[in-house]
């Protein structure tokens, strides 16, 4: 079974180091083959990024979706061959669009059948999950953006600050419950089960539940294991 790991906000310095390294050890390789798809930074990798995983072993590769020369058969070769799939932050809703043009999303909701390892921070979190609410509307407005799916749930990243906690008041126009993950935190999806991480930088960072089904109350997950147990 896949493994997917939604990060609200960067994890830096030896904490980037130590998510890199759990990421690796979920694949269960020595030598993982790694994937950066940058569609939401309109495919300008992170070099950073890349770097930090080539040198811990992985072979490294880019998916550039929107180059003129990307063929399905390409990209379908790309996604199914890798072993970790890595989603920068950016802009949600021009992920979804070119996903969904070029078919990318079909080999991915494939590639979820098989044991990889999706992840991602902020939208590259949000892809991952059924909605996503970003702040790629018109000038910068917040909206809701329907994403891959692989997880059952709307997500929300960067949620410490008062710009991101604007889902409060908005929580209701989805009929989804939510995943709300402050930066340095994430939520975890392994092997059919879910749990929370924060960077040991900021270990007092939360993530937050907002139940569909309790008329959208808010639940600190780290105090509500009986929340991941049911999710």
């Amino acid at each position: 079974m896949s493994k997917v790991i939604g990060i609200g906000g960067d994890f830096g310095g030896d904490d980037a180091v130590a998510l890199a390294k759990k990421v690796m050890d979920l694949s269960g390789k020595t030598k993982p083959r790694y994937l950066h798809i940058p569609t939401t930074c309109y495919d300008l990798p992170s070099g950073g990024t890349l770097g930090l995983y080539a040198k811990l072993g992985c072979e490294i590769d880019v998916l550039y979706l929107t180059h003129a020369y990307m063929t399905e058969e390409i990209l379908a070769e790309k996604i199914l061959s890798a072993d970790l799939i890595h989603v920068p932050g950016g802009n949600l809703k021009f992920l979804a669009d070119v996903w969904t043009r070029k078919r990318a999303d079909i080999y991915l909701r494939q590639a979820f059948r098989q044991d990889k390892v999706f992840f991602g921070e902020s939208s590259g979190s949000m892809c991952w999950f059924r909605q996503g609410f970003d702040d790629c509307g018109p000038e910068g407005a917040m909206m809701f953006v329907p994403a891959l799916g692989l997880l059952p749930y709307c997500n929300v990243p960067h949620y410490e600050s008062a710009f991101w906690q604007s889902f409060n008041a908005r929580a209701s126009e989805t009929a989804l419950s939510t995943v709300a993950c402050e930066n340095e935190s994430a939520v975890c999806y392994i092997d059919g089960e879910w749990s929370v991480m924060a960077a040991s930088a900021r270990p007092d960072a939360r993530v937050w539940f907002f139940d569909a089904e309790d008329g959208y109350r808010r639940y600190d997950l780290r105090q509500h294991p009986e929340i991941l147990a049911r999710m």
